[in-house]
């Protein structure tokens, strides 16, 4: 019994340390999960503020359009021979009230768009949005009588509906814009032919050497542009020569390029193995042959 009692007091500490141990586990697993449901808390209720946000700006858009409609009916209503200062205003209330409800529909696909990725599913948030979108549908049936009104008081549909045709003919602008300089980035323009008709045909000019000796060919600095063809530097990888010999005038990365030949030693073609940096030099490339 004694020695049971003794094996019992040595074994006290440990037991006592191991209980110790799993106890401050314990406790710390639990502040972890307690910071991590702060951390999302914080997150969740800085998304829901930024939410209403957007739709406390929607509404306030919106009471800006009612008021002003109200303003345009009652200008429109007061007399139907409207004084060309009257009709500019409207004309321009008009604007402000495209301008608002388009910032409207783009606010409120935005506020959509963040819900559905935040997963949250709250009930108060989307009667609210639900409410928000019904409104500006209301809203802009209440706008579009009133255009109808104002079409008959021999108001320009083009006018009345310059938002909108602003707006299409930017995107159409830009996307040319846009169209046009990626032509341009993409474009280049290669030449090849013996030197002497690069010459003749003022691309190539001698250039260095001392009493005529040690000369090299270099591009012109006002060389001929028609004599080039141009190219698409993303469709195009290779330049057939089917020549005797064929060397660069222009400078290009020697890594970029190589120049292909067959068993006879004939330059098949100048391959380009890397676009960006073969052209990143010279948009012109101009090969001389034999």
């Amino acid at each position: 019994m004694r020695r049971i009692v003794i094996l019992l007091i040595a074994l006290l500490p440990l037991v006592l340390f191991s209980c110790k141990e799993k106890e401050k586990k314990m406790i710390e697993d639990l502040t972890r999960e307690n910071e991590m449901l702060k951390a999302e808390s914080l997150v969740k209720d800085s998304s829901i503020n930024e939410y209403f946000k957007i739709i406390n700006e929607i509404e306030h858009n919106l009471s800006l359009v009612k008021t002003t409609e109200t303003m345009i009916s009652k200008d429109a209503l007061a007399d139907n021979e409207l004084k060309d200062d009257t009709r500019e205003r409207i004309n321009q209330d008009i604007k402000m009230i495209n301008d608002l409800m388009a910032k409207n529909k783009r606010a409120i696909n935005l506020l959509n768009k963040k819900l559905k990725s935040s997963n949250l599913q709250i009930t108060e948030l989307n009667e609210t949005i639900e409410r928000t979108m019904r409104s500006i549908e209301e809203r802009d049936a209440e706008i579009s009588i009133l255009k109808d009104h104002l079409t008959n008081l021999n108001f320009s549909v083009e006018i009345l509906n310059a938002t909108v045709d602003t707006l299409r003919a930017e995107k159409a602008a830009l996307e040319e814009t846009i169209s046009s300089q990626t032509s341009t980035i993409n474009t280049a323009w290669f030449a090849f032919g013996t030197k002497k008709e690069l010459v003749e045909n003022g691309v190539i000019e001698k250039a260095g050497g001392f009493l005529g000796f040690g000369k090299s060919y270099r591009l012109k600095s006002d060389f001929d542009k028609s004599y080039f063809t141009t190219v698409n530097i993303t469709k195009t990888f290779e330049v057939p020569l089917f020549a005797k010999k064929a060397a660069l005038i222009t400078s290009h990365p020697s890594s970029s390029y190589k120049l292909v030949q067959n068993a006879e030693g004939v330059f098949e073609k100048l391959e380009i193995l890397d676009v960006t940096e073969f052209w990143h030099t010279s948009k012109y490339l101009v090969i001389t042959v034999e």
